[in-house]
């Protein structure tokens, strides 16, 4: 038995995930399963502790007609094709566990999906803007999402900048 079959029977065994879809060639997955946002650590612990390290996590707004986000969290090994993956449903309104505990690098992702999305995660050590400007007040990643507020960000709102392709130097 490879490592994501073994981690994904430790798994359900303790009951924390359900299969889902495992056809996934595009992607290497080759082990998937849905998990509650209650279970979400334990089952990030239980990967850790079977040598796998965290690899990315993914947002997809199915807020219409769900209501809900869907989070995909994949893992992988080094030493065997055994990518495995984690997917949550986020209800909108409601923080998910922050797994910057158990992989401190998933503080990135989870930032990230914040900033663009409005999810939010408990006991996340660093929630702040990663590459939009402060205090945007808007999710450019929702599908909801028709154009951002004017900024001051925004040199076309500045005659005195010409525009990228007009071929003159800036200095």
């Amino acid at each position: 038995m490879g490592a994501a079959a073994e981690l994904a029977r430790r798994l359900e065994s303790g009951g924390l995930t359900v299969a889902a879809l495992s056809e996934h060639p595009m992607s290497g997955v080759t082990e998937s399963r849905w998990v509650g946002p209650g279970g979400l650590v334990a089952a990030a612990e239980a990967a850790r502790a079977a040598g796998f390290f965290f690899e990315s996590m993914t947002c997809v707004d199915r807020l219409d007609p769900q209501g809900v986000f869907e989070l995909i969290y994949t893992f992988n090994r080094w030493d065997e094709a055994a990518r495995f993956a984690v997917r949550v449903w986020a209800p909108k309104d409601e923080a998910l566990p922050s797994l910057s505990g158990v992989y401190g690098i998933a503080a990135w992702n989870e930032r990230e999906a914040w900033e663009f999305y409005g999810l939010r995660f408990a006991n996340h050590p660093n929630l702040t803007w990663l590459l939009l400007p402060e205090d945007t007040e808007f999710h450019p990643l929702l599908k909801s999402f028709t154009a951002p507020p004017p900024s001051i960000f925004d040199d076309s709102m500045n005659p005195s900048v010409p525009p990228a392709d007009a071929g003159v130097a800036r200095g």
